[in-house]
């Protein structure tokens, strides 16, 4: 009969590995700009954050998140966007490229597929 207590710490142990795993798969924006040679471009990432400062595209717009690590553009197409709303957001690394007179200001973004309100 001892397989009974061993399914159960089984099933329990599944229970808590998943739980656990609920918060995997959230990376900050520190480690998407800080590594870009993970080959983070075109991949996609989840990041948790405030939504902060907005502009105006045409057809769209841009927004920054902001973490505890710090801040990242995030291009969306929905403008209904609120400063200050706390968001979990799936997107796609990009990099604009921005050269000035040999010197390069591009920046890492992120292109919103989904998100989130928390």
């Amino acid at each position: 009969m001892l397989w009974r207590p061993l399914a159960q710490f089984a099933r329990f142990g599944g229970v808590s590995l998943l739980m656990g795993m609920v918060g995997c798969g959230v990376t900050t924006v520190r480690q998407v700009q800080e590594h870009p040679t993970r080959n983070w471009f075109n991949s996609t990432v989840q990041l948790k954050g405030t939504i902060g400062d907005r502009a105006p595209l045409i057809g769209a717009q841009v927004y920054q998140l902001q973490d505890e690590t710090g801040t990242i553009w995030v291009l969306t197409t929905d403008t209904n966007l609120r400063s200050g709303e706390r968001v979990v957001v799936q997107g796609k690394v990009l990099f604009q490229s921005i050269p000035i007179e040999g010197q390069e200001y591009g920046e890492v973004y992120i292109q919103e597929l989904q998100r989130e309100v928390k």
